[in-house]
């Protein structure tokens, strides 16, 4: 099975924000929930980069890929 570039970094943004979410959640102290929200910040840029991966692999450009097989 193969596992698309764009698909892993919808992936990635999804896990951003629960993780972020968590962390904020279970914070005690304002570091902490910094540093929650700082993570929240990397999910638009995993989402924009997985929207440019996508359109790449419909045009059938070159993009990196995972594969579970080899």
């Amino acid at each position: 099975m193969k596992l698309k570039m764009s698909d892993l970094m919808i992936i990635l943004g999804y896990a951003s924000i629960a993780y972020s979410a968590y962390r904020y959640a279970t914070a005690d102290n304002g570091d902490a929930k910094r540093d929650a929200l700082f993570v929240g910040q990397w999910a638009p840029t995993f989402f924009i980069l997985g929207v440019g991966a996508e359109n790449r692999e419909y045009r059938r450009q070159n993009t990196l890929a995972v594969d579970a097989e080899a």
